[in-house]
């Protein structure tokens, strides 16, 4: 067999790796027919220029990793494996996937006048404050690298969670009643096993947070959409479904932003009543509430066990985390504790000793305070900027809570076209009609203007920006 290897003496990467891998490719190809005799080792040294070591070297590696057989007396030979040959025909179609995903997965952060509805003040972070509780963690708790931790995540965490949700947010809980976990879609899915015995329907939102859709779909459930009325999710058309399972978001809708009122809530709370259902309320930004007082929690009212609480330290703190929690009433908590113990906790034990310690030294709700007057600040001053930049074809939707506005524009535009508009003048504002199951008819586009992620200096210029890109022309 002739083979003249080419060796780069310049790589980082050692001579041998670069033989081990030219003829591991040859011979995985079908280049190198399998029962071929392989070049002696006098043979490679003298057509490469390195030495006996590299040639050794590269031949114990492909021994070993069975690319060839070794016979006694008479040398190596190439082994009979599964061929594979490179897809050159895919080459164009990956590369267009790759920058095509890298370009979805960046978009958010690729320009300065950037509304997106899910990221956070970065400026406003406490790092000082949590890289040393991630460094403690290290310390105080060195045995958590040795074990697994609690499957529903660490007891001292979920003591914390208890405290803070039954002060800030009115729950009914203790720390045997919640859960920790990575995230809404986590905590969905978790859901959809510990509820398929009972509950096959679930209703949402219409429009709603379209990924919970999907997650309930993926396992196998029968979604009904629910329209919204002026205060939320409309009871009367939840009566009328075959649901007994109802997904919502009451203290800040999404995207729609509305409040759904006290007198609505009980509305709620009887249906789940009456229909043996269970009400899943996501709390994703219920921290946040401006010029009035924070609204309390659905499960807060709950007195018959029929409410799951999800909540998140994602718009509060960090979505990067991935770190949320789900809180169970007594009688899903039973047959969690009966059937689900082959589930542990997905989270990191340092992540959760860090988030623990962080809670601890009261660093949290400081935080908490600190951020609700940052976000109160950025809200009011985007509203100002739409009063004075925007004309009368623009109306504001779900104020005075959250993370984000939306903006119902009275135009002949498409969603489409008002946020190619947006960005071309280097402003990213976002859809909200793909939270719709059913495509709405005679609907004004209404866009979704986060206010978290954007200098407080920079709205006023990012709005008048807007403004000029869809009423200018």
């Amino acid at each position: 067999m002739e083979y003249m290897p080419v060796m780069d003496a310049q790589s980082k990467e050692p001579l041998y790796q670069q033989l081990y891998k030219q003829l591991s490719k040859r011979i995985a190809s079908g280049e190198i027919p399998s029962g071929t005799k392989m070049p002696s080792i006098r043979q490679l040294m003298k057509a490469s220029g390195v030495g006996k070591n590299t040639i050794e070297a590269a031949y114990q590696q492909l021994l070993a990793e069975g690319y060839i057989v070794s016979r006694e007396r008479s040398g190596f030979y190439a082994a009979e494996i599964e061929r594979w040959s490179e897809p050159v025909e895919q080459d164009e179609e990956i590369a267009l996937y790759s920058s095509l995903l890298k370009k979805k997965k960046g978009e958010h952060l690729t320009c300065r006048y950037n509304f997106h509805g899910s990221v956070i003040d970065t400026k406003s972070f406490p790092y000082a404050a949590w890289r040393s509780c991630m460094l403690e963690a290290l310390d105080v708790y060195p045995e958590d690298f040795s074990f697994y931790g609690d499957d529903q995540g660490e007891w001292e965490l979920r003591e914390e969670l208890s405290k803070y949700l039954r002060r800030a947010r009115t729950l009914i809980c203790r720390p045997e009643h919640i859960i920790i976990g990575t995230g809404l879609q986590q905590a969905l899915s978790f859901l959809c096993l510990l509820l398929a015995d009972r509950h096959r329907v679930v209703a949402i939102e219409e429009p709603g947070y379209a990924d919970a859709r999907i997650v309930f779909s993926q396992h196998g459930y029968e979604v009904v959409s629910i329209p919204l009325v002026e205060d939320g999710l409309s009871i009367d058309a939840l009566e009328k479904s075959k649901a007994t399972v109802v997904y919502t978001t009451p203290a800040h809708q999404f995207p729609f932003g509305m409040v759904m009122p006290v007198g609505q809530r009980q509305q709620l709370l009887q249906w789940a009543k009456k229909r043996n259902g269970i009400i899943i309320e996501n709390d994703y930004d219920g921290e946040f509430r401006y010029n009035v007082h924070p609204t309390p929690s659905l499960q807060g009212m709950d007195r018959d066990g029929c409410v799951v609480y999800i909540g998140n330290f994602s718009k509060a703190f960090s979505p990067a985390l991935r770190l949320d929690y789900t809180v169970l009433p007594r009688q899903l908590l039973g047959r969690y504790l009966e059937a689900f113990q082959a589930y542990p906790s997905p989270v990191s034990r340092h992540l959760q000793r860090s988030m623990q310690l962080f809670m601890q030294k009261g660093y949290w709700e400081k935080h908490v305070r600190k951020m609700r007057t940052v976000y109160h600040r950025k809200h009011d001053a985007l509203l100002r900027s739409i009063q004075t930049y925007m004309p009368r074809e623009v109306r504001v939707l779900g104020q005075s809570a959250g993370l984000h506005i939306l903006l119902e524009v009275d135009t002949s535009r498409t969603e489409k076209e008002l946020i190619e508009l947006a960005r071309a003048s280097d402003v990213r504002v976002y859809p909200s009609g793909h939270n719709w199951a059913n495509d709405p008819t005679n609907v004004r586009p209404r866009i979704i203007v986060g206010f978290g992620g954007v200098e407080e200096q920079d709205i006023a210029v990012g709005i008048s920006r807007l403004a000029e890109a869809w009423f200018s022309v």
